[in-house]
């Protein structure tokens, strides 16, 4: 069995909570409330920001050029549809982006961070991953299942439910399992914790947005 294929096997559960999110149920009926999926679209528009930054931080790390390369697209042009996206909504009436991170966008962010600078390569790659995977099937699951006519969030899903979104998705995991091909059974064993932990972290996001979550302090 591929690294990833057994990831994911453990995210399973988690990954089945995402699907019967009332964020994600909402985004395929339409009837989300509008308020919290502008929530949810600001401080993605943050979090993206910081994900670049970290693609950018994972790019200088490899030794092979061509692994390099990959990582500088998803810091720039893999993200553009994405950033498009936000700025549909945003400027559609919506007023600016919300300038400070939820408690949630911060963890999310932060457990990047210390992923890509104080860990192995290897954990580093599968703490990333879930942000792709995550997105490509909860995208596919939405789209399969959508209310399509006068779905406000018809863009949205189109998206993220669109094959296009899969390549950048499938390349990563890829990577991911030709490193854990060559690792130890203990770094496969924290890849997978990490991989888990990115997931969990995929549906904080969510529920952290569905609750329109701010500082209490």
């Amino acid at each position: 069995m591929k690294w990833s294929e057994s990831a994911w096997e453990a995210a399973g559960p988690v990954f089945g909570k995402i699907l019967s999110h009332p964020f994600v149920l909402g985004l395929a009926s339409g009837e989300l409330d509008r308020a919290r999926f502008m929530h949810y679209i600001r401080q993605d528009a943050l979090y993206l920001k910081e994900y670049s930054r970290v693609m950018s931080a994972l790019a200088a790390r490899f030794d092979d050029p061509v692994c390099t390369r990959l990582f500088l697209g998803y810091a720039t042009e893999n993200l553009e549809s994405e950033e498009s996206l936000h700025r549909l909504y945003i400027e559609d009436g919506c007023g600016p982006a919300s300038e400070e991170a939820s408690p949630a966008c911060l963890l999310c962010s932060s457990h990047l961070w210390r992923q890509a600078l104080a860990t192995s390569l290897e954990v580093a790659l599968a703490s990333v991953l879930p942000c792709f995977i995550v997105y490509a099937r909860t995208g596919r699951y939405i789209f399969g299942k959508a209310v399509l006519e006068g779905n406000p969030y018809w863009d949205w899903i189109e998206v993220y439910g669109s094959d296009g979104f899969d390549g950048p998705s499938d390349n990563l995991m890829d990577l991911c399992d030709s490193y854990a091909a060559k690792a130890s059974p203990s770094v496969r064993e924290e890849m997978t914790s990490a991989f888990v932990t990115g997931v969990k972290l995929e549906w904080l996001f969510w529920d952290s947005a569905y609750n329109m979550e701010t500082w209490k302090i």
